[in-house]
C-alpha cells in the first residue's frame, strides 16, 4: 500500500545514528547500538499548543460572570518539573474576541499572583520528591466585556526575560450563570482522511484535509456543518464526549504539503484542533479511546496521553458552570504498554486494550449487575482516578447537580457491560467483534461497578458517553422488565432522593452511506433548576439528527444526507449596508427557541438607531478600539418546527433625542446587610422609542472608574467595606441612540453592618 509507512519506508526516510559504540577490551568485544532515527520535527512534542498558560485552554475553558474572578495557572517550566523553579515579577494578560465581526481586545487586570499548585490538573499535585508549583494569577473580568468567546494571552516577567502564551478559545464571559440553561454533547467525531479504509468507515460528506490549494480537499464536512449548527444555536457550552481522530492506520506518512512527513496523531488532531477553533462557544473535551494510544518505539515514539496534554489539559479533571458541577472522567484508563499500538501489517494498528476501565482498586471485570458485587465494593481503599473521582464528587455534594462525562458507558446495555468488553450486544457484527476482543484481551477493564457505585452514592444525576456510535438511554422500568428477578437497580441515589440518568449517544460522523437507523447526531441537554428537564429530540432514546430528512427512530438513507438540519443566510453579507437581513430555517421537528447571529453594522449618528422586525437584539456593543464606525448586534430569534424565521435590522426612521429614565433598589428594598456583596433590582425605560442599552454603576457620585455595561434588570454588586454605616449606589442609564442619551442619576441606600 503505498500511502502506508513499512518498515522499509521508515528506513529510507531516517538514517540510521550511532548512539553507543562501547569498546570492551578486556574481551576484544565491540557492541554498536543501531536504533531508527526518529525525525525531530515530527510529532505533538515539537508542536505544542499547551506550553505555560494550562489554564484555561480549548478543552478546559473558563466560563465567568462578568465583574468576576478567574485564576489563571501558569507553569513556567512546560510540564518539565526538573528545571528550577522561575521567578515572575510581574504578569500582563489580555483577552481577545476569538471569532466573529466585532473584534475586542481588553486588558484583564491583575488582582495578586502568588505560588502554589494546580487545582485543575489533578497531575499536578504535590509529589514526593518533586517540586511541581506553579503560578496562580487571579484576574477580574471586566464587566464592559461583550458577552462572547475569548482568547486569553499572559505575559510573564522572569528578570530580563519575557514569557508568553496564549489559549485559543479558553474564556467566555457571561452576564450571569442561568438556572435554565441548555447544553451540547457531541461525540465520535473521528476525523480522517481518504488513506483510512476499515469495514464500516464511510466517506459521505468527507473529504481530504483541506491545504488552501486544491478545492476538492473539503475536509470533515459533517463536522463542518455540525459546528455551523451548534453556533445558531448557540448553547451555553458544548462537551466533547471523545474519539476526535481515528488514529489507527499509520505511524508515519508523507501527507503532501504544506505538512509532509507527520505522525497519524499529528495530522489528524490538529486538523481536528484547527477545525474546532471555528465554534463559538465553550467545548470542554474529554478523551476517547482513539485519542488515547502509544506509539511505543514507532512514529515519533510518543504517548498520546501526553499529546493530549500539551494539546487540550489534563486527562481528567472537573469544571462548574455556576452552580452545576461536571466531572470528566477518562475510561480509557489503561497504562502506557497495555494502550500500544501493534501493526497488524496492512488491516489496521491495533492496541492491546480499548474498552473502558478507572483504576484504583474497584471492581475486577466481570458481566453484568449483582448487588453482591456493589455491596463488596470499599470507596475508602480507592487510589488512582477512582479516589479522585470520590473525593471530587464529595467535596461537591453542595452543587445544584452533579453530572458525569465520560467515554465508555459503564451500564449499556441493561448493565451487561459491553463497552467495558463484558458483553457482545446485538447482532451478528457486534457478535463477532465481541469474539475478536475477547481472543485479544482487548477488553476486560476494572472499575464499571466501582464509578456506578460512586454515582450512587454522591449523587450523580446525569451520565453521558459516546464510544459506540448509537443511542441508548437506560431506564428502570425497560432494564426491570429485560432482566426480571435479576434487575439490580442501579439508579436510585443511595438514600433515595434523585437518580443516574445513563445516557449513550450516536457518532456525529456517519455510520454508512446506505439505509440505517443510526445517523449523525447529538445530545442537547436541558437542564432547569437541578433537574434534567430533556435530552432527547424523540422518544424514548433519539438523539438530535444533524440533518434534514432525517428519520429519527426509523430507517434514513444516509447516502441522501446533505442539508444541514439548522442554516442561517444573512443579505448583505458584508457590514457596509445600514441594515441586514437574517433568514433562519430550522427543518426539525422540534421548535428553535433562541438562534443567534452577531452582525457588523455601520454607527450611526443624529439620533438615529437600529430597530429589529421578526426578532430581538441581544447585546449590542462598539469596537472603539479598532473599529469605532462599526455596531455590533448580537441578534436572537425564535424559529418554529419544520420552518423559517426572517429578521430585519434597519435604521430607525426619526430619530430619538429623549433622556430615558430608571430606578434602583437594593436586596428588595431591604434597610440593612450582612454581606458587602449584594443584588440589584433595575428598572429603566425609554420613551424615545431606541431602547435601553447600556447602564453605568458606581459607590461614589463622580462615577470615577465606572463603565458602561449591558443593562440588565439584575446583577451583583460589591459595596465599599469598612466599618459599618450607609451605603449608597448610583446608577445612571443610556438608551441605543447614536449618541446614546442618557437618564438622570439615580440612587438606592442600604445599611451596611458587618459581622465579627
Amino acid at each position: 500500500m503505498a500511502l502506508r509507512s513499512g518498515k522499509a519506508g521508515r528506513l529510507l526516510r531516517a538514517w540510521p545514528l550511532i548512539m553507543v559504540l562501547v569498546v570492551l577490551l578486556a574481551g576484544g568485544v565491540i557492541s554498536v547500538l543501531l536504533p531508527t532515527w526518529i525525525d525531530p520535527r515530527i510529532g505533538i512534542q515539537n508542536d505544542p499548543r499547551i506550553t505555560r498558560l494550562i489554564y484555561p485552554t480549548l478543552g478546559n475553558p473558563a466560563i465567568i460572570e462578568k465583574g468576576g474572578s478567574l485564576v489563571l495557572e501558569f507553569d513556567p517550566r512546560e510540564q518539565d518539573f526538573g528545571d528550577p523553579f522561575t521567578e515572575i515579577s510581574r504578569f500582563e494578560v489580555k483577552a481577545r474576541s476569538s471569532n466573529g465581526p466585532g473584534k475586542v481586545t481588553k486588558e484583564l487586570p491583575v488582582r495578586s499572583q502568588a505560588v502554589g499548585y494546580s487545582s485543575q490538573w489533578p497531575e499536578y499535585a504535590r509529589a514526593p520528591g518533586q517540586d511541581r508549583r506553579i503560578y496562580l494569577v487571579t484576574v477580574t473580568v471586566p464587566r464592559d466585556l461583550p458577552h462572547d468567546l475569548y482568547d486569553v494571552s499572559i505575559e510573564a516577567r522572569a528578570g530580563h526575560v519575557t514569557l508568553e502564551d496564549t489559549q485559543p478559545h479558553s474564556l467566555e464571559a457571561v452576564d450571569a450563570y442561568k438556572d435554565d440553561f441548555t447544553f451540547i454533547q457531541l461525540t465520535d467525531v473521528h476525523v480522517w482522511g481518504p488513506e483510512i479504509s476499515y469495514p464500516g468507515c464511510t466517506y459521505q460528506e468527507r473529504s481530504a484535509r483541506p491545504n488552501g490549494t486544491d478545492p476538492k480537499r473539503k475536509g470533515a464536512v459533517y463536522y463542518q456543518k455540525a459546528i455551523d449548527e451548534i453556533n445558531i444555536t448557540r448553547p451555553d457550552f458544548c462537551i466533547l464526549s471523545g474519539d476526535c481522530i481515528f488514529g489507527q492506520r499509520y505511524f508515519v506518512q508523507d501527507n503532501g504539503p504544506p505538512w509532509g512527513d507527520t505522525t497519524e496523531y499529528q495530522y489528524e488532531m490538529l486538523w481536528f484542533y484547527r477545525e474546532t477553533l471555528r465554534l463559538d462557544v465553550p467545548v470542554y473535551i474529554v478523551m476517547g479511546n482513539h485519542d488515547s494510544y502509544n506509539e511505543g518505539q514507532e512514529g515519533a515514539r510518543e504517548d498520546w496521553y501526553d499529546n493530549w496534554r500539551k494539546l487540550y489539559g489534563p486527562l481528567y479533571h472537573s469544571f462548574d458552570y455556576g452552580a452545576y458541577h461536571f466531572v470528566a472522567s477518562n475510561s480509557q484508563d489503561w497504562s502506557a504498554p497495555q494502550r500500544e499500538l501493534v501493526d497488524w501489517e496492512e488491516l489496521i494498528l491495533q492496541p492491546k486494550k480499548y474498552k473502558g476501565e478507572l483504576l484504583g482498586g474497584g471492581d475486577k471485570s466481570a458481566e453484568g449487575i449483582t448487588a453482591a458485587r456493589l455491596d463488596a465494593l470499599d470507596d475508602s481503599k480507592y487510589t488512582g482516578q477512582l479516589a479522585w473521582i470520590r473525593d471530587d464528587l464529595k467535596a461537591h455534594q453542595s452543587s445544584k447537580m452533579r453530572v458525569m462525562v465520560m467515554h465508555h458507558d459503564p451500564y449499556k446495555k441493561d448493565g451487561s457491560g459491553e463497552m467495558w468488553g463484558q458483553a457482545a450486544g446485538e447482532g451478528l457484527k457486534a457478535k463477532l467483534k465481541f469474539d475478536m476482543t475477547k481472543l485479544l484481551g482487548m477488553g476486560d477493564g476494572e472499575g464499571r461497578l466501582a464509578i456506578i457505585r460512586l454515582m450512587q452514592d454522591y449523587r450523580v444525576a446525569l451520565e453521558i458517553s459516546g464510544h459506540d456510535h448509537s443511542d441508548y438511554v437506560a431506564t428502570r422500568a425497560e432494564a426491570a422488565r429485560d432482566l426480571g428477578s435479576g434487575f439490580v437497580d442501579v439508579f436510585t441515589w443511595t438514600g433515595g432522593g434523585g437518580e443516574v440518568k445513563f445516557v449513550n449517544t450516536t457518532s456525529t460522523q456517519f455510520q454508512s452511506g446506505t439505509e440505517s437507523d443510526r445517523y449523525p447526531g447529538y445530545r442537547k441537554i436541558h437542564i432547569v433548576d437541578g433537574r434534567v428537564e430533556s435530552f432527547n429530540y424523540k422518544e424514548p432514546k433519539w438523539s438530535y439528527p444533524w440533518y434534514k430528512d432525517t428519520n429519527a427512530g426509523g430507517i434514513t438513507d444516509l447516502g441522501k444526507l446533505t442539508v444541514p438540519a439548522i442554516s442561517e443566510v444573512v443579505t448583505p453579507a458584508a457590514g457596509a449596508s445600514e441594515g441586514v437581513t437574517l433568514e433562519v430555517r430550522n427543518w426539525l421537528d422540534v421548535p428553535l427557541p433562541a438562534a443567534y447571529r452577531e452582525v457588523a453594522l455601520p454607527y450611526l449618528s443624529g439620533g438615529y438607531f437600529y430597530t429589529v422586525e421578526g426578532g430581538a437584539f441581544g447585546e449590542v456593543y462598539e469596537n472603539k478600539g479598532t473599529a469605532p464606525d462599526r455596531l455590533f448586534c448580537q441578534v436572537l430569534c425564535s424559529v418554529p418546527p419544520l420552518s423559517s424565521t426572517v429578521v430585519s435590522v434597519r435604521k430607525s426612521a426619526a430619530p430619538d433625542s429623549a433622556h430615558p429614565a430608571g430606578t434602583v433598589v437594593i436586596n428588595g428594598g431591604a434597610k440593612a446587610t450582612g454581606s458587602p456583596v449584594v443584588t440589584l433590582a433595575l428598572d429603566a425605560s425609554d420613551a424615545g422609542g431606541a431602547g435601553i442599552r447600556d447602564m453605568m454603576i458606581s459607590n461614589t457620585t463622580d462615577f470615577e472608574g465606572a463603565v458602561w455595561e449591558p443593562y440588565r434588570t439584575t446583577t451583583s454588586w460589591t459595596l465599599p467595606k469598612g466599618g459599618a454605616g450607609m451605603r449608597t449606589v448610583y446608577v445612571k442609564f443610556r438608551d441605543a441612540a447614536m449618541p446614546g442619551n442618557e437618564s438622570p442619576v439615580v440612587k438606592a441606600e442600604i445599611t451596611y453592618e458587618p459581622g465579627d
